[in-house]
């Protein structure tokens, strides 16, 4: 399965990883997929733009940026590390803020701050990069 990033927030292409990153984000989507529960469907169409309303799914985004370092436990997102893997994407250090600024707010639920920044991140990037 070809696997992209943009875990809530880092929207970090595959092809630019190292082939022990590639293994790591495979090993989270795999955990994060059997503790959520969630429908391997849901996540195709997420990878597409189409983010289904599902308490899986945002459970399988939250466990996924957990793992990644983009939310701590209390889902409190972690705005630096955020930083260094969307402008090593993006390579424009503004764009990198104003995509932050917009989309990296905390929500009700950890669960609900995961869906939502992964979502306004898919919609916000200039490259559509999908999710993990």
């Amino acid at each position: 399965m070809k696997v992209f990033v943009v875990f809530v927030f880092a929207v970090v292409a595959v092809q630019a990883l190292t082939d022990e990153q590639k293994e790591k984000i495979k090993a989270y989507h795999k955990e994060c997929s059997a503790q959520s529960g969630v429908d391997q469907e849901l996540i195709s169409k997420a990878r597409k733009g189409d983010f289904a309303d599902d308490p899986k799914l945002k459970e399988h985004l939250f466990c996924f940026s957990k793992k990644a370092g983009f939310q701590n436990d209390a889902g409190d997102i972690q705005k630096d590390v955020l930083k260094t893997k969307l402008n090593a994407e993006l390579k424009d250090e503004a764009a990198t803020d104003k995509l932050i600024e917009k989309c990296a707010v905390k929500k009700a639920t950890p669960q609900e701050t995961a869906f939502d920044t992964i979502k306004c991140y898919y919609e916000n990037s200039p490259t559509h990069v999908s999710i993990a």
